[in-house]
């Protein structure tokens, strides 16, 4: 025995060493089929998601609007005329018939003054002739003329007297007075602007909204809205709407009132509308926007049931950059994913990691 394994040790020795690494080999493919195998066996998607609770909504949102005068009035002239007296101080508060401009009015006081010199001859004439006519020393053809030339005459006269209240401008409401654009000595004109008057004591918010909004934008609802100027919060009641929708945005023109007692609201101000968008019995469901899938048709979401991904259509009310209310297509209580939507697809496993 001795003398076989001293004849065939090198033999052995080279055997040895390469079934040894024939194990190792073994060892390592064994290894890597595992790996493999490993690999190929899906993991459970893992997902954030959100418990879906139906609540009673109060939507607003957030509308630009413009304060407009609840009376306004270009006041211009009736007459050619040449500015005598401006009788008031721009941007004051100025009441019902005050005297805003004095018009010169000489030409006319002189034709009047002369008409009622002829009047009054007139008036003399017809009297007398009405006399004579009673005795019929006169013929009534003659009683007729004189009397139709004093009627002329008084119809003339009244004529004039509308012309001469003309140059007496006055104001047609109260109100908040512009500054004036012509001054004394300065030759106006019928259509000539010359200074602006506003009835501030109440002001207009106008605004737009969409027509989706129409059941809530209706005459009576109350809104709220904020000006630049600060932190108060104003009120206003609807009371009027446009006809029809704008059919370029499909926006129809609302006009609200707001009392404006303290001034602070003024004309041409831009202010920021909380509208309203929900009645008070309407409810719905809040999610994160990051939880929506747009489509062709609409909104999807994805709802995990018994350990799956399903996607669900859904009626989107309202949305804002962070929230969007669903008012049809969940229940309350449904598992909504928020997270890994681009990597979940219809019937893929997923585990649940964190609950909102």
């Amino acid at each position: 025995m001795q003398t076989f394994i001293r004849k065939f040790r090198p033999l052995l020795i080279a055997v040895i060493p390469a079934s040894l690494l024939l194990s190792c080999g073994s060892t390592d493919a064994a290894s890597k089929i595992e790996k493999t195998t490993s690999t190929q066996i899906p993991a459970n998607l893992p997902v954030d998601v959100i418990i879906a609770e139906a609540n009673l909504l109060n939507q607003s949102e957030l509308i630009a609007g413009t304060i407009l005068p609840e009376r306004e009035v270009e006041v211009m002239s009736e007459l050619t005329k040449k500015i005598n007296e401006v009788s008031f101080t721009d941007g004051s508060y100025v009441q019902k018939g005050q005297l805003l401009y004095k018009l010169d009015d000489a030409d006319i006081r002189a034709k009047i003054r002369q008409l009622q010199a002829e009047l009054n001859l007139a008036s003399i004439n017809e009297r007398r002739l009405h006399a004579l006519l009673q005795t019929e020393t006169v013929r009534q053809e003659e009683y007729d003329i004189a009397s139709t030339k004093l009627q002329s005459m008084e119809a003339g006269l009244q004529a004039l007297e509308v012309e001469l209240s003309k140059t007496f401008i006055r104001a047609p409401f109260s109100g908040r007075i512009g500054i004036s654009k012509v001054h004394p000595g300065t030759l106006v004109s019928p259509g000539m602007p010359m200074v602006t008057l506003q009835d501030q004591a109440t002001v207009k918010i106008s605004f737009a909204v969409p027509e989706k909004h129409l059941a809530a934008a209706r005459p009576g609802n109350s809104i709220r809205f904020k000006t630049d100027h600060g932190k108060e919060e104003w009120t206003a009641k609807i009371v009027a709407t446009e006809a029809g929708v704008n059919p370029d945005n499909r926006n129809i023109e609302l006009i609200a009132l707001a009392e404006n007692g303290n001034g602070l609201l003024k004309p041409g101000m831009s202010v920021k509308i909380l509208f309203t968008v929900s009645s008070g019995n309407e409810s719905g469901i809040l999610l994160p926007t990051e939880s929506l899938i747009p489509g062709v048709s609409g909104y999807m979401v994805f709802i995990v049931k018994n350990g799956t991904a399903t996607m669900r259509p859904v009626t989107v009310g309202n949305r804002n950059e962070k929230e969007a209310t669903i008012t049809a297509g969940l229940e309350h209580g449904d598992t909504v994913m928020v997270s890994n939507l681009l990597r979940a697809s219809e019937g893929i496993p997923v585990a649940i990691v964190s609950k909102k």
